[in-house]
This record gives structure tokens, sequence and C-alpha cells, in this order.
């Protein structure tokens, strides 16, 4: 069965349109695809609607309502799935993938809050450690190359990260806190159970999965 994609959108047409493409051309076995929405532009989610024929879900009616509100919409939107594929509107997958993968990887670790995708460096000490891992690594955090056999992935105590990931029901039915850094202050509250394990799909060392093309954040409230 197909997993639902939730896309969440601050209203840059070329980012999203940029996005929808890679995940049309390289993302198998997800949809239907749901955008939620935090333009707070009515113009734009019709244009959503008949250019890319997705369902938008206004984050609020009138104007931007900020990061945390949104991610508080999202996990709205997802109540009641075993899992989504969240995706930010500013990331294009670079390769293809089979969310089925994923999804074989979550059932057999109940220990999993995610499974993220590696995205390029772009913060200053993901450059200077030369990746993502690296500058968490640099910061005495501990990551494991795990396999089933048939599958890959990196287990981690790091973070929970808003980058493109599959997000099982267990880490969504615990509430999104509100106020600023909700995304560091969730991922405290998860990994306070010592046996939760994020995770980074495929090898070390294997380039980056997705993209992140956006230049500058259009949302508030991070």
């Amino acid at each position: 069965m197909p997993v639902p994609l939730i896309v969440l959108g601050n209203g840059r047409k070329d980012c999203i349109a940029e996005a929808l493409a890679s995940i049309g051309g390289r993302l198998r076995g997800v949809g239907p695809v749901l955008i939620v929405d935090d333009s707070g532009d009515p113009a734009y989610r019709e244009w959503l609607e008949s250019e890319h024929g997705v369902e938008v879900v206004p984050v609020a009616d009138d104007g931007k309502a900020g990061y945390w509100r949104a991610m508080r919409k999202v996990w709205q939107t997802a109540a009641g799935c075993r899992q989504v594929m969240f995706w930010e509107e500013d990331f294009v997958l670079n390769q293809p993938l089979d969310a089925a993968d994923l999804v074989a990887v979550l059932d057999d670790c109940p220990h999993l809050t995610q499974i993220a995708l590696v995205r390029q460096s772009w913060f200053h000490n993901e450059h200077h450690h030369g990746g993502v891992i690296e500058a968490l690594e640099a910061q005495r955090n501990r990551f494991q190359q795990r396999t089933n056999g048939h599958h890959y992935w990196i287990e981690h105590r790091a973070c929970f990260t808003g980058n493109p990931s599959l997000i099982p029901a267990r880490t969504l039915r615990r509430p999104w806190p509100e106020g600023d850094w909700s995304e560091s202050r969730f991922g405290r509250d998860l990994f306070a159970d010592p046996k939760a394990r994020g995770a980074y799909w495929g090898h070390r060392g294997d380039p980056p999965l997705v993209t992140h093309v956006g230049r500058e954040r259009a949302g508030h409230g991070y």
C-alpha cells in the first residue's frame, strides 16, 4: 500500500515545482501527495491544486502561522496513518528510492523514530567537517552502520530532523511542542527514551540522497 506523502510548504513556486518533479520521477511507493501550506496565500493554494493536482491543507486562513504551528498541522493531518513520508518544499530527490524499503526497516525496528534521507552539507560546520553526519560526530554523537542483509541504515541518538524522512505512527503520536526551537525540543523528548534511535538511510559515504535547494528560510518561528 502506498505511503502518504506530506509536503510542508511556504509559497516558493520554484522550489515546490522542482521538489514535486523529483518526487514524481524518482520516489516510488508513495501517494497521494498532500501539501500543508503556510504561504498564507489563497491564490497560491489554488495554483498548487490546478497546476499540480494535489490536495492542499492551509495551516491558517490568513497569514503565515510559522514553523511550529505548521508542524502541528502536519501532525494533525497525519493522525491515524501507519507512517508518512514527510518532505519540505525545498528538497529534491537525487536518485530512485522505494518507500517500501524504508517501511520494511521501520516495521522491523520499533526503536527507530524516523528514517531520514541524507542531504548535502549546508551549514558552515557541515562543510568544515565534510558532511552532516561528520558534523554531528564532531559534537560527540555516535553513529552505527546497520543492516538486515537487504537494506542499510545508520543509527544514532543525535537529533530528530525535519529533512525528508519516513516517520512512523509511534513518533507521530507524540505532540509537537509550541514555540521556538520546536524541532530540537521534540528530538530531546524523543530521546529521553534510552532505547530510541534515529536513522539515516544507506551507507556511510554514500552521495547525498536529497539536495536542499532553498536559498533562504521562507518561514518563521523555527
